[in-house]
């Protein structure tokens, strides 16, 4: 294949993409000389082949260095999620009202997830972020931009090439490596409502010589994040709501856990409970981004150790705070956290107790109360101040190897690389609940004077919990009860490989056959340690157990690139890897690219993938949950049919009561009060994926390059978290002679028959099936005095349905907000001599917030209609730069130029995360954003 020709200039340029101001130049250093009288191999993402140019038989989108910097932005993961091909997992915003996960960034490639994207650095596995109960992914706030030279995001799966995870493609960061002298870089930031200042500062100093390289990088990033009362759309408890008309708005709802305590219909100091006096707005604590606070150091080394053998070292550490991070003091539900009453709990308070204003105690015995057990009990604990996290992670990784060039056709690397993410946390506000039982049960002493009924007690600092009034619980009652927690968690990563890359003796007509393969060993260990009480379930938050989880994977590879024609090209790759839980899987990837004539490419590939069940999958140690279950029993008569009626009486206390009343009907408590826990599970398989692409690349003319690729991706035994209704239906709809009564040992029923207790974990419960078309479109000319450059990147969404493995239901949710039918980046700049000027356009779909009529409003609970709908957004970004004759850039841009709010989508939609009212994922929640910058160069 010629190197020089039209196409493959184009196409080379059309790569450089994600900003219109990429240019050919910055291509040309990795590629060939223009004369054609050397041409250098490259490592392209998505092979270990190293080829003479970027063209593959899958697209490749390339995101430059320059590119990052006119964004202005300081973390990658915002980088990322503004591509049309990928989308936020977690962000500062979607996670603010979590704690494990506070403060992560991670990215999802086709919306399929962000564990089953995979992120590389250099070409190599990078350790997860998340705490191991939690999940699996790279955080993004362990590379800071500073260190990146360029994106690869491969748009295929390609797991026999990198291995498990790379189901919806891989984005592969490569860092910036020979440099030399010392680059100062410095921004900072400002919102058009003067909060979420950002400051960014890096230095970075190298050295090159005749046998290497070496460098260094220190730097430190400060993002103060956005409280929710700085926005007008979350500043406030927000639901959707019907007016007398029948016409949804969106209202403000208030907690009905409020700070004077609520007694059944009553206030704590007897008065009538209205659910405006006394109310409580949750969204006066919580953030809206959350506050990070990065440091980071980086090196690396290059050197020849020998004729043909050189040595590569690479060091990273960075360590990420969140800062302030906060959400409203912790709502107890007495009868039931501290009586446990919903798991049969005998505890509750004499309507006689004195802790017990006369107001309330006279308006609960006039209407039959004699003791508290007997109504609800719930107060906000505004006393505790608000819950907290302050967490900390710390992530250190080390890539080493070898290089051998054998002869002049084959190489040889070895490597290993070892990173370890440690997660320390702190978190306030919570309470101790068997202190708080101790401190309810109060007496009068000899003088008349309250204190806490048990001696023992008293003797370890008890004094009596008024809970009945606003501000009424004292500050001695708060040190007894208050249960600060740590919760520590580890993840570890060890990778060791070899592989070998060359050309084979035999020719084809098109050229010499390409080969590599070679072997690899992964190994991932986790360990989740939450807070003392937590585990023992003594504290306000759930009980949950720790984590602890080894596994391992043993791989080996091939890959071939065969040039059967000079225009006619066929790659072919295949991977085994023994996984030691779920055991062996062959991966495969085949794929052509066909140029009929000069100007035009027809490409195609199809792959096999697939991604193991990591720690938390299998290990994640159970956590406790209260979340509602339906059970199938409920109803139930001795007329109903079907087994799960035939099976639901063949337990002894729901016959009784279908004999005592009629039918086995639960009480609304019964049906709000089924703890249970959820966790990981060791028989979860691996998920597998077949996926296919086809596209054309096409030089229209001199000056205007098209690209066009449709995909589609098939995921089988997709892994997620069993709901409990589902463990229930599976249990009981099954013969008789396959019954268990207990679903064996995950339902627990009370002597009345009502459930307790459901426990579920991961299972491989979904198909997903999603596909679409990208396209680009890019254009470059000389207008005036300068260069005009246009970019279009465009994404369709056709499908994205997923399908119950055992129900069969399958739902499209292509046109809800975080599956829109079009995504699209327009790009345009203009160069100038030492000045550029870029104006960049993102347009997200109209879409709607359920496509399933499963959100409601909190009214009657109808399915929302005005506000299942949403309009299209577009948001305007602007940049300038000037370069100095020193080689010195100073930058200014400002990013969402006409400050498009975001849409609202409180309580009662799918898609608004709790405590911010909109998606983020979505939707820019910042606002007007300013910010500038320089670079200094010595």
């Amino acid at each position: 294949m010629h190197k020089n020709n039209l196409l493959a200039k184009s196409v080379r340029f059309a790569l450089i993409s994600g900003v219109a101001v990429s240019t050919l130049s910055t291509f040309t250093a990795f590629a060939a000389e223009e004369d054609g009288s050397k041409v250098e191999r490259i490592e392209v993402t998505g092979s270990r082949i190293k080829r003479t140019d970027m063209e593959t038989t899958v697209p490749i989108t390339v995101l430059s260095r320059e590119d990052i910097a006119q964004t202005g932005a300081i973390n990658v993961a915002d980088i990322l999620n503004s591509s049309p091909v990928t989308i936020a997992g977690s962000d500062q915003s979607n996670s603010a009202f979590t704690t494990s996960t506070v403060g992560l960034n991670t990215t999802s490639l086709r919306n399929l997830g962000d564990s089953r994207t995979l992120v590389l650095v250099n070409g190599r596995r990078f350790v997860s972020g998340v705490d191991p109960s939690s999940g699996y992914a790279v955080d993004l706030n362990a590379i800071p931009t500073s260190m990146i030279e360029r994106i690869e995001i491969l748009k295929s799966a390609s797991s026999a090439i990198y291995g498990s995870d790379a189901v919806a493609g891989v984005v592969n960061i490569i860092t910036r490596k020979d440099f030399d002298g010392v680059e100062v870089n410095a921004q900072t930031g400002i919102s058009g409502e003067s909060d979420r200042k950002t400051k960014t500062v890096s230095v970075t100093s190298g050295k090159t010589w005749s046998g290497g390289n070496a460098w260094i990088s220190l730097g430190y990033d400060d993002d103060e994040g956005i409280k929710a009362t700085d926005r007008d759309f979350s500043k406030q408890d927000l639901a959707i709501l019907l007016d007398d008309d029948g016409n949804e708005y969106a209202g403000p709802v208030n907690s009905s856990f409020p700070p004077q305590g609520r007694i059944g219909k009553y206030n704590g100091d007897g008065t009538l409970y209205s659910g405006t006096t006394g109310s409580f707005n949750r969204a006066s604590y919580r953030q809206l981004v959350t506050p990070l606070e990065r440091k980071y150091a980086a090196a690396g080394l290059t050197m020849e150790l020998a004729e043909n053998v050189s040595m590569f070292t690479e060091l990273n550490w960075n360590t990420t705070k969140t800062k302030d991070s906060t959400i409203e003091p912790t709502p107890l539900d007495v009868v039931n956290d501290v009586w446990l009453k919903n798991r049969n709990g005998k505890g509750g308070m004499d309507i006689n107790s004195p802790l017990i204003p006369d107001a309330l105690r006279n308006a609960l015995i006039a209407d039959g109360i004699t003791n508290l057990n007997q109504t609800s009990f719930v107060r906000r604990l505004v006393e505790f101040g608000a819950r907290s996290t302050d967490l900390e992670r710390d992530t250190v990784r080390i890539a080493t190897g070898v290089d051998w060039a054998i002869d002049d056709t084959w190489t040889s690397q070895t490597y290993l690389t070892w990173g370890r993410t440690d997660q320390s946390q702190d978190n306030g506000g919570q309470v101790n609940k068997e202190r708080a039982a101790l401190a309810l049960d109060v007496i009068k002493d000899a003088n008349g004077d309250l204190v806490c009924a048990s001696e023992l007690a008293r003797l370890q600092g008890c004094v009596p919990l008024d809970m009945f009034g606003a501000g009424t619980v004292s500050d001695a009652a708060v040190k007894y009860i208050e249960s600060p927690a740590k919760a520590n968690g580890q993840a570890e990563q060890f990778v060791l490989g070899s592989s070998v890359t060359g050309s084979l003796p035999v020719a084809l007509p098109g050229g010499d056959i390409g080969v590599a393969m070679g072997l690899e060993y992964r190994e991932e260990r986790g360990v989740y340690s939450p807070g003392d009480l937590a585990q023992t379930g003594a504290s306000s938050t759930n009980q949950s157990d720790p984590t602890d989880g080894k596994l391992y994977s043993k791989d080996v590879y091939v890959e071939a690139i065969l040039p059967v024609l000079e225009n006619l090209e066929f790659d072919l790759a295949a991977r085994y890897a023994d996984h030691s839980i779920t055991g062996g899987d062959w991966t495969w990837n085949a794929g052509l690219q066909y140029t009929p004539f000069e100007s035009f490419k027809v490409r195609a590939s199809a792959a096999t993938a697939i991604r193991t069940p990591n720690i938390s999958d299998l290990f994640g140690g159970r956590g406790e949950t209260f979340g509602n279950v339906a059970d199938p029993c409920d109803g139930v008569t001795a007329a109903t049919t079907g087994n799960a009626a035939a099976n639901c009486r063949a337990i002894q206390a729901v016959s009784d009561r279908i004999a005592a009343d009629g039918a086995f009907t639960l009480t609304q408590a019964e049906r709000q009060g089924t703890g249970g826990t959820q966790g990981g599970n060791p028989d979860v398989k691996a998920e597998t994926a077949d996926t296919w692409s086809a596209g054309i690349i096409w030089q229209i003319v001199d000056d205007l390059a098209f690209t066009l690729d449709y995909y589609d991706i098939s995921v089988k035994d997709a892994i997620s978290t069993t709901s409990r209704t589902t463990v229930l239906n599976r249990c009981f709809d099954v013969d008789a002679s396959q019954f268990s009564q207990n679903c064996n040992g995950a339902a627990i029923r009370d002597q009345k028959g009502a459930l307790i207790e459901v426990h579920s974990g991961t299972s491989n419960e979904n198909n997903i099936d999603t596909s679409g078309i990208d396209a680009e479109f890019n254009y470059t000319t000389d207008l005036g005095p300068g260069s005009f450059k246009a970019q279009l990147v465009w994404n369709y969404t056709n499908e994205y349905v997923v399908t119950g493995i055992l129900s069969g239901e399958a739902i499209d949710y292509v046109g809800d907000v975080t599956h829109p039918e079009h995504r699209a980046n327009l790009n345009l700049s203009y160069a100038l001599d030492e000045m550029s000027f870029a104006w960049r356009m993102r347009y997200w779909d109209s879409v709607v917030d359920s496509v399933d009529e499963s959100n409601g409003n909190f009214t009657d609970g109808a399915s929302l209609t005005t506000f299942n709908d949403i309009d299209a957004v577009i948001y305007h970004d602007v940049n300038a730069s000037y370069t100095f004759a020193n080689g010195w850039e100073a930058m200014v841009g400002v990013r969402n130029l006409f400050d498009k709010q975001p849409p609202l989508l409180p309580q009662g939609t799918n898609s608004g995360a709790t405590g911010i009212n909109t998606a983020s994922e979505a939707y820019d929640v910042t606002g007007r954003y300013f910010y500038a910058g320089v670079t200094a160069k010595f």
